[in-house]
């Protein structure tokens, strides 16, 4: 049985500024990887860290919803953990998709 999360992951923004599409291909290809489904999946916000993490002092965001079965998480959470481009993340189960957000993701895949 799939579970619908939301995951919020902070990128390196070395690597986000050298290519975006990378970046964000790289969080969905992981995600595929260990058997998720991506719904949608967007940059949220470049922010400036609170404390350093790695030696960076910034950060992009990347938002996106996706079905996975529960049994592939930790496998999942360990690539997450073991990729330096990922300085950060955070996954929480979530009963639906706000509304509006598929809408925002499919407006970036326009844009470029």
């Amino acid at each position: 049985m799939t579970t619908t999360y939301e995951g919020m992951f902070l990128l390196d923004n070395q690597v986000v500024r050298a290519d975006w599409r990378q970046a964000k291909a790289m969080v969905t290809d992981l995600l595929a990887k260990n058997g998720a489904k991506v719904l949608c999946a967007r940059r949220w916000d470049e922010r400036k860290l609170a404390y350093p993490i790695r030696g960076r002092t910034r950060g992009t965001y990347l938002l996106a919803y996706f079905e996975i079965a529960g049994t592939s998480l930790n496998g999942m959470r360990r690539d997450f953990e073991l990729d330096e481009r990922v300085l950060r993340y955070l996954m929480l189960k979530v009963d639906a998709i706000p509304a509006g957000e598929m809408e925002k993701a499919a407006e970036e895949g326009a844009d470029g």
